[in-house]
């Protein structure tokens, strides 16, 4: 949530650095830079708000200028209103299920197969996004470079329960799905996961956590001490190509506390293919290297790949100049608000 005034200017020289709060961006960390007399516009206040019903509100109040994400459900209510403009943008934030395959049962392929035709991705972009997403079809967003497309898992519980059956599972199991964030879209998500779930069999206890239990619980523990074993959040490759989308998700050096290897997935050629594709700046030997390393991962699944998100943010329309990057950033550069 973001609040401009025009009543107050940049001095010439000024820079401004700070790195962004949990809650705001979804909980992405987003560093603002103001470079040296760009910005126009020159006081602004920020304030993370989790509730999503509250940033629409403070929008219609006149109490922020801009605000995202929007939520989804409200967004059509907000296009209504003669003084915001609503803006859907696209994004390369995908969000996904990883499922820890160094424990039970997820340690068995078929297991995490199930769980993938288990999950109605059509339904999630209604039920969660009010349509301003688009099912994955693969574990990279389409518009990174060097992302493979794939056909998705289609929506089959007879089939789910199937291989659950085959994998030793035929009345399902118990298990934790968390959350890596607590807004409203977040907790939508997890009920409308742990529902489809119940329907093959699969009883999950559902946590949409904060920063510090993230933080705790997730980020600070190795594979020996966590308790991850699905866990719902989102990535965005801020380089626009596919190691970084890649690398610090599936790369067995990445398994935290180091990176966000949260599947604490490893494979020997999926490594070998990505150190391989980063030593190149053969367009041709890179393509090969990284679809070697993404038809791996999508055949042995260490994720449920959910959605690629649309960005959707409103600003009052006397405030121009500032941006949704697809990497969930921000440009504020030429941000002015006019009285």
């Amino acid at each position: 949530m973001v609040r401009i005034s025009a009543s107050t200017r940049w001095a010439p020289g000024r820079i401004s650095s700070t790195p962004e709060p949990d809650g705001f961006c979804e909980g992405q960390q987003v560093r603002w830079v103001l470079a040296a007399g760009a910005a126009k516009a020159g006081f602004y206040h920020r304030r993370p708000v989790v509730d999503n019903n509250t940033r629409a509100a403070m929008l219609q109040t006149g109490e922020a200028q801009f605000a995202f994400p929007i939520p989804y459900e409200q967004a059509p209510l907000l296009a209504k209103n003669s003084k915001l403009e609503l803006v859907a943008s696209p994004s390369i934030m995908q969000r996904y299920i990883s499922m820890n395959v160094t424990q039970k049962p997820f340690d068995n392929p078929k297991v995490r197969e199930a769980i993938n035709y288990a999950i109605n991705r059509q339904a999630l972009v209604k039920v969660a996004f009010a349509g301003y997403a688009t099912p994955a079809t693969g574990v990279v967003p389409p518009s990174i470079a060097y992302a493979q497309t794939y056909t998705a898992r289609p929506y089959d519980p007879a089939k789910a329960r199937q291989l659950l059956k085959e994998a030793g599972y035929p009345n399902g199991f118990s298990t934790t799905l968390w959350s890596s964030h607590n807004h409203s879209t977040a907790q939508k998500v997890l009920q409308f996961t742990q529902q489809q779930l119940a329907q093959v069999g699969i009883k999950a206890q559902v946590t949409a956590m904060d920063a510090g239990q993230r933080a705790a619980e997730v980020e600070g523990k190795g594979q020996k001490e966590s308790g991850v074993r699905m866990f719902y959040t989102g990535w965005s490759a801020s380089t626009g190509e596919a190691d970084w989308a890649l690398s610090p998700l599936f790369a067995s050096q990445n398994w935290p506390p180091t990176l966000f290897n949260t599947a604490f997935y490893s494979n020997p050629q999926v490594d070998n293919a990505l150190s391989e594709a980063l030593k190149t700046t053969d367009p041709q030997q890179k393509t090969k290297l990284y679809k070697e390393a993404q038809d791996i991962i999508w055949k042995e699944s260490p994720w449920v790949p959910l959605v690629v998100e649309k960005l959707v943010s409103a600003h009052s329309k006397n405030l121009t100049g500032f941006y949704i990057q697809p990497d969930t950033g921000f440009s504020f550069e030429q941000a002015d608000l006019t009285p």
